[in-house]
């Protein structure tokens, strides 16, 4: 490996998922033994992440989903008090530099609780299409209206009963279900739904496809003209906020397939599309509880587009579905408006949290998971930004150019503010999104319709440091030409640029990968993550690798810095 002495090796910890999967609450023991535990191995800094340390960290359910323990993630929180700044103490108590992880867009996650269960009646924060928000920071719930929020020119001026509904499929070829097999259910408070006692006529057709229509990855499932078969739906009145449209079978490979987007469109007494969001039956966050008899359904999740059978056997409560709500969110589910002032005071607040908790740096990530919509698109568009934009000009630019401009100003006044306790800045430079064609299957990650300067943050000295980071194109970062575009603005600025390698197996490939980023001779750095998917504590306060390949890229690394052959 690389054995000169700006080489470090590096350890990412996304500590609210150490929080939520350990087998215990963490104390500062836990702490202790981590950093400890690195330092041994040839680590010489480690990113901590941020999620409101300074300020109690974020309001979170007191329930579980799968293996993640909500409760036990809060009761950590209060264990450690601030674990940013036990996570600072502990790591410089073994030689070690701690930067906070930050990123301004999370401040939550996209977590939604249907309306009718209890769980929403308790821990329910805000409204969302389906339930209520349950997993945002404290200055969210206190002020909603700062997030980012959508244009509205799309959405009708009253609430339309469903009069009919549309079920197309992705192609003409014929398929398997009909009026015998189809059901329609319904609920008033997206809980346990109930099959609707309503006549209905089905009337097949084939017809033009109105509009191409992708999956989520961005791959076209049918282009606009080609002849798709359509089931129609109709001689019914349904006034429940909630319908979704299922069949009966229990068996046999499913042929009534499309992307979710466009599998469903419900109609009004005139025939007229009605603007909503959809749920296919999966979801992110409580995926696992998904069951529209038993529970509910996640609407308006970020992966909607993902092509679904309608026809599949739906005994699980989750697969063969596809329903629908009235209406469009008007905001994101905790992503805050950089254009806002109050925003950007809220931001500094933040990074003098972590300044007062003694990191030695702070790197800034705009990825998060507070942007999940099917609509990505469809929103940055306050009041605060529209004020803002040039009239005549087109207007999706002109947003993003406001925003853009707005986050550089937070930029700048982060280096400031940095710059003046002796704290570095570092920016992850995202190869995903900050490419000109970014992967479709990314955009729910990122705030939409908005221009990140990267090239003027590093001509301006915005940044002290800087990563290279991809997921989607993880696997080819080293070849990848845009990567390659990123990291050679960086070293012609003089600015020193790690890089971030994800560890998620045994898989030799990490190993192969981490030598040849050690010996690529381009980067300060190589950052492994993250610590949860290769380090665990245990219930003695015990740390040990859970993958040995990470621990082998750790001491390999630790005896090249060294010099030792």
């Amino acid at each position: 490996m690389n054995n000169s002495p700006a080489f470090i090796l590096e350890v990412l910890v996304d500590f609210l998922d150490d929080a939520l999967w350990a087998n215990h609450v963490w104390t500062a023991r836990d702490v202790e033994s981590v950093m400890r535990t690195l330092a041994a191995v040839g680590v010489r800094r480690v990113s901590w992440a941020y999620y409101g340390d300074g300020h109690g960290g974020l309001l979170l359910p007191d329930l579980r989903d799968g293996t993640a323990d909500y409760r036990q993630c809060q009761a950590t929180y209060r264990a450690l008090g601030n674990p940013l700044r036990a996570a600072v103490e502990a790591g410089h108590r073994y030689g070690l530099e701690v930067y906070a992880y930050y990123k301004p867009y999370e401040t939550g996650v996209s977590m939604v609780i249907p309306d009718g269960t209890a769980d929403a009646r308790s821990y329910g924060l805000l409204p969302h299409i389906g339930g209520q928000l349950a997993a945002l920071d404290p200055f969210v719930r206190d002020h909603p209206a700062l997030r980012l929020q959508r244009h509205t020119d799309d959405l009708p001026t009253h609430d339309a009963a469903i009069h009919a509904l549309r079920l197309t499929k992705r192609d003409a070829a014929p398929t398997r279900v009909n009026a015998d097999h189809l059901q329609i259910w319904t609920s008033s408070h997206n809980y346990r739904y109930t099959r609707a006692q309503v006549p209905f006529t089905c009337t097949e057709s084939v017809e033009p496809a109105a509009r191409d229509s992708y999956d989520h990855a961005g791959a076209l499932v049918t282009r606009r003209g080609d002849p798709v078969r359509v089931l129609t739906l109709s001689g019914f009145r349904l006034d429940d906020p909630y319908v979704l449209v299922t069949t009966d079978f229990t068996e046999g490979p499913p042929d009534f397939t499309h992307s979710g987007t466009a599998l469903l469109t419900a109609l009004d007494t005139e025939q007229r599309d009605i603007p909503g969001v959809i749920a296919t039956g999966a979801g992110c966050w409580l995926s696992s509880q998904v069951n529209f008899r038993e529970w509910g359904l996640i609407f308006d999740y970020g992966w909607g587009r993902s092509v679904t059978a309608l026809d599949a056997p739906n005994g699980n409560g989750r697969d063969g579905v596809i329903a629908f709500a009235r209406g469009k969110n008007a905001t994101l589910p905790a992503a805050l408006c950089e254009t806002e002032p109050a925003v950007q005071v809220y931001w500094l607040d933040c990074l003098r949290e972590m300044i007062a908790a003694g990191v030695d740096g702070i790197d800034i990530r705009e990825e998060n998971h507070c942007t999940h919509t099917d609509e990505p698109e469809a929103y940055g568009f306050n009041a605060v930004v529209l004020a803002q934009c040039r009239p005549g000009v087109e207007l999706t630019g002109e947003v993003a150019r406001v925003r853009g401009d707005a986050y550089t100003h937070f930029l700048r006044q982060a280096k400031t503010l940095l710059a003046h306790h002796g704290v570095r800045l570092r920016y992850h430079l995202n190869m995903d999104h900050f490419r000109p064609t970014p992967p479709a299957c990314r955009a729910l990650a990122y705030p939409a319709n908005l221009r990140f300067d990267w090239q003027r943050w590093v001509a301006e000295g915005l940044l002290d440091e800087a990563v290279l980071r991809a997921y989607h194109h993880r696997a080819d970062m080293l070849t990848d030409p845009f990567g390659a575009e990123l990291v050679s603005a960086c070293r012609e600025h003089h600015l020193p640029i790690s890089f971030n390698h994800h560890l998620f197996s045994e898989d030799a490939w990490y190993r192969e990968e981490a030598l040849r980023v050690a010996a690529d001779g381009r980067f300060a750095g190589l950052i492994l993550y993250e610590a949860n998917s290769f380090l665990r504590t245990d219930q003695h306060g015990a740390c040990h690798f859970t993958l040995h390949v990470a621990e082998e890229i750790c001491r390999l690394a630790g005896k090249m810095m060294r010099g030792i052959t």
